[in-house]
């Protein structure tokens, strides 16, 4: 799967077969900034092994200036995006009469998903599949959401500290009340302090993340 620019635009993914496509409709050129995992940064199209698959496309004219582009990774693009849509969603439960929470939900336990496949070692105490599933086991996940939530902090921390990582950390206390409104929801009082914890949580989580990637492609 490949990741374009067109207009000052990112796109993607996209199959090999919708570049070759571009380019022969003369959309894209050899100079068309292209991204494709394994690749350690975005490069032009002619730097690529789709160069010699594209025929002979002549490269557009250089241009008098170059507009700043910013090439985001898309792997940190995508965790952006789903943030993004986490807190809209998030924010438009209130007059959809809490429909679209669910939604956030989803988007929250993706983010958190990611995060734990990014901190794995040796003798951790949950695979990535383990900490978002068995937060949905009734009973077990009253006491599950404290290694899933704020153990995924400590995880998180740990990786920042060992590798060097010029990042801010996620803050325990914040995943612990975090938690401990979650425990408290059904009273009621706890809905706005639960929110805005949650807000402030994933997007530590996310940064953090974001982060790691950037670190590691480095």
């Amino acid at each position: 799967m490949w990741y374009y620019t067109l207009n000052n635009q990112q796109y993607g993914p996209v199959e090999e077969s919708k570049i070759k496509e571009l380019a022969a409709s003369g959309s894209i050129n050899m100079n068309t900034m292209v991204w494709t995992a394994g690749m350690g940064t975005w490069a032009p199209i002619g730097q690529t092994p789709l160069a010699s698959q594209l025929g002979n496309i002549p490269p557009a004219p250089p241009p008098a200036y170059y507009p700043a582009v910013a090439l985001k990774d898309p792997e940190i693009k995508q965790i952006d995006d789903l943030f993004m849509w986490f807190w809209i969603c998030l924010i438009a439960a209130i007059p959809t009469f809490g429909l679209t929470a669910m939604v956030s939900v989803v988007l929250f336990f993706i983010i958190i998903y990611k995060a734990w496949q990014a901190v794995q070692h040796e003798g951790i105490r949950a695979t990535a599949d383990q900490a978002v599933a068995y937060c949905g086991i009734p009973g077990w996940n009253f006491y599950w959401i404290f290694p899933a939530f704020k153990g995924l902090a400590k995880e998180i921390n740990q990786v920042l500290s060992k590798e060097n990582i010029a990042a801010e950390s996620v803050s325990e206390e914040t995943a612990l009340w975090f938690n401990i409104m979650i425990l408290a929801a059904p009273l009621g009082i706890t809905i706005i302090p639960l929110v805005v914890l949650w807000i402030i949580y994933t997007n530590k989580v996310k940064k953090a993340l974001a982060a790691i990637i950037t670190a590691r492609k480095a």
